[in-house]
């Protein structure tokens, strides 16, 4: 249902084979699949443990029921109201033979018809990349991740999960982390039953970076925030009806999405998704980035700073026209100037230089990749 649904509506079509990126997933692939079938890989993140798969062909039966019934109460939370709850997972996941995303992932994975073909523990080591290891050790504090290869009607495919907190002290320290989320390119978004923490500000840098490398978003209310969205240029359409939260997130009741479902005449959808499904309500906004101006290629600018942070355009001289940034490769690159020609953009090139930004140098844009001039 909610695939002809997606295709019906232009929101996922057999072309969208680009990564999809799920925060605050934990082993929610059921939705992730039913919206993306066609993605080649799945990128997870969330707070909880990753996990350990026991022999269960060594298990007494006693010790086999003990793990079903595990399995058991992670799921009834998602099959009776479609989403998990971090503290039932917290609890879940505290027993020796049940302990992490993996057992609920493993199982969904094969439950929607696709066939295991590989499984490696991995962590990130410091350019970015998965360093496949034997086994999880709990001293080691680089982030900890898995990988589960998988084929089915759509080809291979791997889910990437990896446990890491994303608030902003921690996502600071962890520039690792935004080359290997980077590494995956430009990514379609999914983001549901989010518990509004891209609504707070100690999740801005995370938030910033998922901005700049989505493509397409699908979410329900908790996701972005409706005015962030606007801000930073989205084409916005919403399906379904929103009328409320629940009471536990009353601060982030949104009246501007509220009168937007109204202005857009949003009809009611033929699935349950999010939070409001006690309330027999479905609420999706898709949202779509467009550039802010259309560019006639190829174009000519000159790069003179990059930062694994985002700096504010203010900062930099007041004489340099039109600065933008880019993000590529774990790092904002900032760029002056709109040329149509190499040697027009030299003049801006011994501007900046004068200006004390002594390594910049005259990068061309085309459609489809990039060229450096030193």
């Amino acid at each position: 249902m909610i695939k002809n649904w997606t295709e019906q509506n232009q929101v996922c079509t057999p072309e969208d084979t680009i990564t999809l990126f799920y925060p605050f997933a934990g082993p929610d692939f059921p939705f992730a699949n039913a919206f993306y079938p066609y993605a080649k890989n799945y990128l997870f993140i969330g707070l909880e443990n990753i996990g350990e798969i026991p022999d269960i062909s060594e298990y007494m039966d006693i010790e086999t029921a003990e793990f079903l019934n595990s399995m058991t109460e992670a799921l009834s939370d998602f099959f009776t109201e479609g989403y998990f709850k971090t503290q039932t997972m917290k609890n879940n996941f505290r027993k020796s033979n049940f302990n992490g995303v993996v057992h609920p992932l493993l199982f969904f994975i094969y439950r929607t018809n696709h066939t295991i073909t590989g499984f490696n523990y991995f962590v990130i080591d410091n350019y970015g990349k998965p360093l496949f290891v034997e086994r999880l050790e709990p001293l080691d504090k680089r982030i900890k991740g898995v990988k589960i290869s998988f084929e089915g009607k759509y080809g291979e495919k791997n889910l990437y999960y990896i446990q890491v907190d994303l608030s902003n002290d921690n996502y600071k320290e962890s520039r690792e982390l935004t080359t290997f989320i980077s590494n995956f390119g430009l990514k379609n978004v999914f983001l549901k039953s989010a518990s509004y923490l891209l609504h707070q500000s100690n999740l801005s840098d995370f938030r910033q970076l998922l901005i700049s490398q989505a493509n397409k978003i699908i979410q329900d209310d908790s996701g972005f925030d409706f005015k962030f969205l606007k801000e930073n240029n989205c084409d916005i359409k919403v399906f379904g009806n929103y009328s409320r939260t629940l009471n536990s997130f009353n601060n982030y009741w949104q009246p501007d999405l509220n009168a937007e479902f109204d202005r857009q005449n949003a009809k009611k959808l033929p699935f349950r998704f999010g939070y409001n499904v006690p309330f027999d309500e479905t609420a999706i906004i898709f949202a779509t980035a467009k550039p802010a101006h259309s560019i006639d290629y190829p174009l000519f600018r000159v790069q003179f700073k990059m930062s694994w942070h985002k700096l504010p355009i203010d900062s930099f001289p007041k004489n340099f026209p039109d600065i933008d940034f880019y993000f590529d490769e774990g790092y904002y690159k900032y760029t002056t100037g709109n040329c149509k020609t190499q040697d027009e953009c030299r003049e801006i090139l011994d501007m900046v230089r004068k200006n004390g930004y002594k390594d910049a140098f005259i990068i061309e844009f085309q459609k489809d990749f990039r060229r450096n001039f030193q």
